[in-house]
């Protein structure tokens, strides 16, 4: 059964056509892939998915509603959630805080009531931090709970920022280029926390990613886009082989070697 279905979705920002016509379906508890070269609508899509931009035309449904045009904050609360590729920590919280705030939306009375001392908005937040400093032990990282997010390297910060996707129990994750910046050991690190993710906890996983040993190594299948446009949707390894996502790729490296050059 498809978790996510999008028909025929179109973005246009003006006479730029940033995804055109797309189908794509990711089935509950699978992992898919979402790679393309640099410009091909990746970005664009996933923020359609999740509510950040609403398509020019083409529906999106999630578990069987329709979310066409929603707002991103309630496409969250039916279940979605994401991360960036650019990492979005508060540089004033800590890494607990970080991790817990993302239930306080989700709590009668939010901050406010706890900064009150209200008895049930407290008793909350003190529920948000445990399950916060349970998400750490996972990821490895109780013994920095307290510390400034901004005080960790890259790649701690990239598991900041699943812990804190994961604290809502997402039905659907979106996660956005994880790997960008880490150390071929952290990226061993990620498959595991991605694959375990999918495994232990059942949440269905959309992935966009350049690095290619992650989308091998996770991806029941991989959507292909260039120029918006979709032109794979297959296991990793037929993808890998078809001449139209090979020309893509190496097309797009002809034409950034040919814009360096001049």
């Amino acid at each position: 059964m498809s978790l996510l279905v999008c028909e025929g979705v179109t973005r246009r920002f003006g006479g730029l056509v940033a995804v055109d016509a797309v189908d794509l379906a990711v089935g509950e508890g699978e992992i898919v892939g979402l790679i393309g070269p640099n410009g091909s609508g990746k970005s664009t899509m996933v923020n359609l998915v999740t509510g950040v931009l609403p398509p020019s035309a083409g529906r999106i449904r999630f578990a069987g509603r329709d979310v066409t045009g929603m707002p991103s904050w309630r496409v969250a609360r039916l279940g979605i959630a994401r991360t960036f590729q650019m990492l979005r920590l508060f540089k004033s919280m800590s890494v607990r805080e970080n991790v817990a705030l993302a239930l306080h939306p989700k709590l009668d009375g939010g901050l406010l009531g706890s900064a009150l001392g209200l008895a049930r908005p407290a008793a909350a937040d003190r529920d948000a931090r445990a399950r916060a400093d349970a998400l750490l032990d996972l990821f490895g990282l109780a013994a920095l709970a307290d510390r400034p997010a901004t005080a960790l390297s890259i790649g701690q910060q990239r598991m900041v920022e699943l812990a804190r996707g994961m604290i809502v129990e997402p039905r659907l994750f979106v996660l956005d280029e994880p790997a960008a910046g880490l150390s071929p050991p952290n990226v061993e690190k990620l498959i595991e926390l991605i694959r375990a993710m999918r495994d232990r906890h059942g949440i269905t996983i959309l992935l966009v990613e350049h690095v290619m040993k992650v989308v091998h190594a996770l991806c029941d299948r991989v959507v292909v886009l260039d120029y918006g446009v979709k032109i794979a949707d297959d296991d990793p390894d037929a993808v890998a082989r078809d001449p139209r996502v090979v020309e893509a790729y190496i097309g797009g490296a002809r034409k950034a070697d040919d814009a360096g050059a001049g």
